[in-house]
C-alpha cells in the first residue's frame, strides 16, 4: 500500500513537473524571445543594420510583449518592447549630410525619433544614447523569427489657437453674406469657386496677422506626415518648452515649396521651408512663377538638411542606371513640385527627355510604390529627406534598389542647376543597401521675407541652432540643421540677421 502511494505520488510529481515545462513553453512561445536573446538580435542589428563598432549595448531591459495582428499567410505575429541604453565607442557626426540619418538609426531598433534621447550633430565617444525600442517577431515553424517593424508616424503638434476677429468685421462677414446667399439659382459653380478660394485665402491671412501682433510667427511647412511637417511640429514643440523666450510659432501644413513661397510673397506667412531649386526659381521667376513674376523679397535664413534624389527600381529589376530608363514606365512626380523639377534635370545629365520614357507618369512616391510593387511601374524618381520612412518599409518587406548616379553626371548636375549639390547615401541609410550611393541634393532651406527684422532672424535661428532638440521632438533631419551646413546649398540672397547670428565671414 505504502508502496502504491510513493508510486502514485511520484507519478504525481512527473506529470506537474511535466506540465510546469510544457505551460513554460507555451508561454515563451506566448512572450516571444527572452532577454537574453534579444539582447544578442539588438547587438546584430546595431552592427549589421547601423555601423559596425559604432555602439556598445551598454544595457537592456525587456519590457514585455503584446499580439499584432496576424502576418500575410495567418502567421502569428508579436512585438516586444524593451529599453536600452547604447555607449558611442567613437566619434560620430549625425549632423553631416553624408551620414545616417537618426531614423536609419531608429527603424533598425524599431524606435521612433521621439523615443531616442542623446542625438546631437557631433557625438562623442563615450557619449550615451538611450533608446525606447521595439522588435517584432512572426511564428516560424517552431521559433518566433525577427522580421520587418511596422512603420509609424510622429503625431503632428496641433497650430497654436487665434483670437477671434475684431468687432467690425461683423459688418464685411454680412456683406460677404448677401453675395452667397442669393435666391434661386444661386451662386453658379464658378462663381462659387472663386468665393471658396478668396475665403480660404482670407481666413489663413486672419489668422496670421492676428498671431504675429501677438509675437506669434507662423511657420509654413508642408503635407501631413512629410519631414517638413516633422520639422515644423518640431520646431513648435520646442519652442512650447520654452527654448527660447520671446519666440512662439505657430505651424501651418501646407502642399510644399511652391505654395509656401507664394505664402510668404503675400504675407500669409512669416517662415517657411523651401527646396534650394525652388527657391531660386522663385526668385528667378521660372518655372511655376513665371506667370506671377519674380519674388523678390524672398531671403534665405539657413540651411536645414539635405533632400536626396532617389531613382527607384524593384531589387531584382534590370536596370542598372538612368540610361536603361528609355523606354520603362517611370513615373517623375506631380507637376510643378521638386521631384519633377530634379527628375527632368538628371533624365537630361544622362540624355534623355521625358518624352524617350515608355510611360512618364506624375502620381507622386505614395502612389508610386505601390504600382512599383503591384508591377505597374518600372521605376520612379522622388526627391526627399533620406531615408523616407515608406521607402524604409519598401526596402525591407519588398526590397528595392537605389540607382547610383556616376561622377561625370553627378558633376553636370551640379554645374547647370542651382540648387543641387553632390550627395553621397551611406551605407545602411535603407535597410538591405549595403554599398554607398552617389546622387545629388537639393537643400530643405528656412525662408523669410526681407521685411522680417533682423533681431527676430536671431531669436528663430538661435531655436533652430542653439536651443532645440529636434530629434527627440520627432524630426530625425532635425539633427542635421547644424551649423557646420547652415550655409550650404544656399540659391537665394541671405537675410541680414543671419550674417549677425552666424558673425563675420560666413555669410
Amino acid at each position: 500500500m505504502v508502496r502504491v502511494l510513493r508510486t502514485s505520488r511520484r507519478r504525481a510529481s512527473l506529470g506537474v513537473g511535466l506540465m510546469a515545462l510544457v505551460l513554460a513553453a507555451l508561454v515563451g512561445c506566448a512572450r516571444g524571445p527572452d532577454e537574453a536573446a534579444l539582447r544578442q538580435e539588438v547587438q546584430d542589428k546595431l552592427t549589421k543594420q547601423v555601423k559596425d563598432g559604432l555602439f556598445e549595448l551598454a544595457s537592456l531591459g525587456r519590457k514585455g510583449s503584446a499580439p499584432l495582428p496576424s502576418g500575410e499567410q495567418g502567421t502569428k505575429r508579436l512585438v516586444v518592447y524593451y529599453n536600452a541604453t547604447l555607449r558611442f565607442r567613437q566619434d560620430y557626426d549625425f549632423g553631416g549630410w553624408e551620414k545616417l540619418s537618426p531614423a536609419s538609426l531608429g527603424y533598425a531598433l524599431g524606435a521612433t525619433e521621439k523615443g531616442l534621447f542623446g542625438i546631437k550633430p557631433q557625438n562623442r565617444a563615450g557619449d550615451v544614447l538611450y533608446a525606447y525600442g521595439t522588435s517584432t517577431y512572426e511564428w516560424s515553424g517552431d521559433a518566433w523569427k525577427s522580421v520587418a517593424p511596422a512603420g509609424g508616424a510622429v503625431t503632428a503638434a496641433p497650430d497654436a489657437e487665434n483670437t477671434a476677429p475684431p468687432s467690425r468685421s461683423k459688418q464685411l462677414i454680412d456683406k460677404l453674406a448677401a453675395m452667397i446667399n442669393l435666391p434661386p439659382p444661386g451662386t453658379d459653380p464658378g462663381q462659387e469657386e472663386v468665393i471658396a478660394d478668396e475665403l480660404n485665402r482670407a481666413t489663413e491671412n486672419i489668422e496670421r496677422r492676428l498671431a504675429r501682433r501677438q509675437h506669434v510667427y507662423t511657420f509654413a511647412s508642408g503635407p501631413p506626415g512629410g519631414e517638413y511637417a516633422r520639422f515644423g511640429a518640431a520646431l513648435v514643440a520646442s519652442v512650447k518648452k520654452k527654448v527660447r523666450p520671446g519666440v512662439a510659432v505657430r505651424h501651418l501644413e501646407t502642399e510644399g515649396s511652391v505654395q509656401n513661397a507664394w505664402l510668404l510673397s503675400r504675407g500669409e506667412a512669416d517662415y517657411a521651408i523651401l527646396q534650394a531649386d525652388v527657391a531660386a526659381e522663385a526668385v528667378a521667376g521660372g518655372g511655376p512663377f513665371a506667370r506671377g513674376g519674380p519674388l523678390t523679397t524672398l531671403r534665405a535664413v539657413a540651411s536645414l538638411f539635405p533632400e536626396a534624389v532617389h531613382v527607384v527600381v524593384p531589387a531584382a529589376s534590370p536596370i542598372g542606371n538612368v540610361e536603361d530608363l528609355r523606354g520603362k514606365r517611370v513615373d517623375i512626380g506631380p507637376p510643378g513640385s521638386g521631384t519633377r523639377h530634379s527628375a527632368v534635370a538628371v533624365l537630361g545629365a544622362h540624355g534623355l527627355k521625358v518624352g524617350d520614357l515608355g510611360q512618364a507618369s506624375e502620381r507622386g512616391r505614395e502612389e508610386a510604390v505601390r504600382r512599383l510593387v503591384g508591377g505597374q511601374l518600372d521605376a520612379f524618381f522622388t526627391t526627399i529627406a533620406p531615408p523616407a520612412r515608406d521607402l524604409q518599409q519598401l526596402a525591407a518587406r519588398k526590397g528595392m534598389k537605389l540607382l547610383a548616379l556616376p561622377g561625370r553626371s553627378v558633376n553636370r548636375l551640379v554645374a547647370e542647376n542651382p540648387g543641387l549639390v553632390a550627395m553621397t547615401l551611406p551605407p545602411n541609410t535603407y535597410p538591405g543597401q549595403g554599398e554607398p550611393i552617389a546622387t545629388v541634393a537639393t537643400a530643405a532651406l528656412l525662408v523669410a521675407t526681407s521685411d522680417a527684422p533682423d533681431a527676430e532672424v536671431e531669436k528663430m535661428l538661435g531655436v533652430v541652432f542653439a536651443g532645440a532638440d529636434l530629434a527627440a521632438a520627432g524630426s530625425a533631419e532635425g539633427v542635421k540643421a547644424s551649423k557646420d551646413s547652415a550655409l550650404r546649398g544656399i540659391t537665394i540672397p541671405l537675410h541680414p540677421g543671419t550674417s549677425r547670428f552666424f558673425g563675420p565671414g560666413r555669410s
